[in-house]
C-alpha cells in the first residue's frame, strides 16, 4: 500500500489572449490605483491633443483635425470627472492617447 499526504497536481494552459484581454486583465489589476492612474490620463491625454490642436491651427485651419482632438480629449475628460467606472476612462484615454498621437506624427511635417 502506497500512501503520499500533500500532493497537488496544477497544470496551466498558455492560451491565446487578446490584447483586450490583456489591457482589461491589467486594469482589474490596477483597481486599487484608480485615482492616480485616472489623473495622469486625463493630463496625457489633454496635453497631446492639444499639441494635435496647435498643429492643426498652424499655418491654417484644419476642421476635422480640431474636432477629433477636442472631441476625444474631452470625452476622457468627461468620462474621468462624472466618475465612470475605471474600465471606461481607461479606454477612452487609450483611444485619445493613440488617436492624438497619430494626429501629431500626420501634421509634423507642415512645420517644414
Amino acid at each position: 500500500m502506497i500512501t503520499a499526504k500533500n500532493i497537488t497536481v496544477t497544470t496551466t494552459t498558455k492560451k491565446n489572449t487578446s490584447i483586450i484581454e490583456i489591457i482589461n486583465n491589467k486594469i482589474e489589476k490596477e483597481q486599487e490605483n484608480s485615482f492616480g492612474i485616472t489623473i495622469l490620463f486625463v493630463m496625457v491625454s489633454t496635453m497631446i491633443s492639444s499639441i494635435a490642436i496647435g498643429l492643426a491651427l498652424h499655418k491654417g485651419f484644419s476642421f476635422l483635425i480640431v474636432t477629433i482632438s477636442s472631441v476625444t480629449a474631452m470625452g476622457t475628460n468627461a468620462a474621468a470627472f462624472s466618475q465612470r467606472a475605471f474600465k471606461y476612462v481607461v479606454w477612452l484615454g487609450i483611444i485619445s492617447i493613440i488617436t492624438n498621437a497619430l494626429l501629431v506624427i500626420f501634421q509634423l511635417p507642415k512645420l517644414f
